[in-house]
C-alpha cells in the first residue's frame, strides 16, 4: 500500500475512534463503515491495496468502532456479506429548551478534586434557573493522555507504521488533541428528592493544560430540595442548596 492511501485510512480510523456524544452509536458505526467501505473499494479498484490489506484494514475499522473482527472470506469470494453492528434505538429528540429565568449562583464547597491520570477537576458553581440548571466546571491540570489512552495510542502507532516519522508524529498529536478534552456530558445531577435531571447540552473550550466547560440540565431544582449531587464519572460533589 502506498503511503498516501495509508495516511488516508489512518485518518478515517482516528475519526471513528472519537464518536461525537450527540450521535447514537449504531448511527455512527453505520456512517463510518459505509464511508470506509467505499474508500477501500476505490483503493482496491486502483490496485492500491491487495486482498489481505483490504481484510486487515476492514478489521481495524471494526475494532475501532467496538466491533468484533471479521472472519476471512473464502478464496475467490466476490459477493456481499451482512455485518452485524449491534442493537439499539436512536435517542428521542428532546423538546425545545424554554427561555429560563436566572435565580442564583450556588457555590460549591470542596470543589477542587483529583481525577485519574493526574488531573484535577473544579466545580465552579451551580447556576440555578426556574426551569433548568447549569454546572460550570474547570479541569486543570488535564489528565495525562499518554497514560489514559495508552491502548488507543498503541493501535494508532501500529496504523501509522511505515509512514515518514514527521507524518507519524503529526497524526499522533492530532489524535491526542481529539481525545484529550473533557466533555460536559460526563456530568450528571441528582438531588435528595429523586428528581430526574435530563442533559440538554453544553460545551467546553481551553488550551494547554486547562479546560473549562458548562453543562445544562432540565428541569430546574425543586424548591423543596436541600441537597444536590454533581457527579463526574465516579466522583461526587455534594452541594447544599436553599430557597432561591
Amino acid at each position: 500500500m502506498n503511503q498516501g492511501a495509508q495516511k488516508y485510512l489512518v485518518e478515517r480510523l482516528m475519526v471513528a475512534r472519537d464518536r461525537p456524544a450527540q450521535i447514537e452509536v449504531l448511527q455512527w458505526r453505520q456512517q463510518m463503515l459505509v464511508g470506509f467501505g467505499g474508500a477501500i473499494e476505490a483503493l482496491r479498484a486502483a490496485d492500491a491495496m491487495d486482498s489481505d490489506e483490504v481484510h486487515e484494514w476492514n478489521n481495524r475499522m471494526h475494532v475501532a468502532l467496538g466491533l468484533e473482527p471479521l472472519d476471512p472470506l473464502p478464496p475467490g469470494f466476490k459477493g456481499a456479506r451482512a455485518v452485524f453492528i449491534g442493537e439499539g434505538e436512536r435517542p428521542v429528540t428532546p423538546p425545545p429548551t424554554p427561555i429560563a429565568r436566572f435565580l442564583e449562583l450556588i457555590p460549591v464547597k470542596n470543589a477542587d478534586r483529583s481525577v485519574p491520570y493526574g488531573g484535577r477537576l473544579q466545580i465552579l458553581g451551580i447556576e440555578r434557573y426556574d426551569s433548568k440548571v447549569a454546572v460550570a466546571w474547570r479541569m486543570a491540570p488535564l489528565p495525562d493522555s499518554e497514560t489514559q489512552y495508552a491502548g488507543e495510542l498503541r493501535a494508532h502507532d501500529r496504523d501509522t507504521e511505515g509512514l515518514p516519522e514527521n507524518e507519524r508524529m503529526m497524526l499522533r498529536q492530532r489524535f491526542l488533541h481529539k481525545v484529550n478534552r473533557p466533555a460536559g456530558f460526563k456530568l450528571t445531577l441528582a438531588d435528595d428528592l429523586g428528581t430526574e435531571y435530563r442533559s440538554t447540552g453544553g460545551g467546553s473550550s481551553g488550551g494547554g493544560d486547562e479546560q473549562t466547560g458548562r453543562a445544562q440540565f432540565m428541569p430546574g431544582i425543586p424548591q423543596a430540595a436541600s441537597m444536590l449531587t454533581v457527579r463526574w464519572d465516579d466522583l461526587d460533589f455534594g452541594v447544599s442548596i436553599g430557597e432561591p
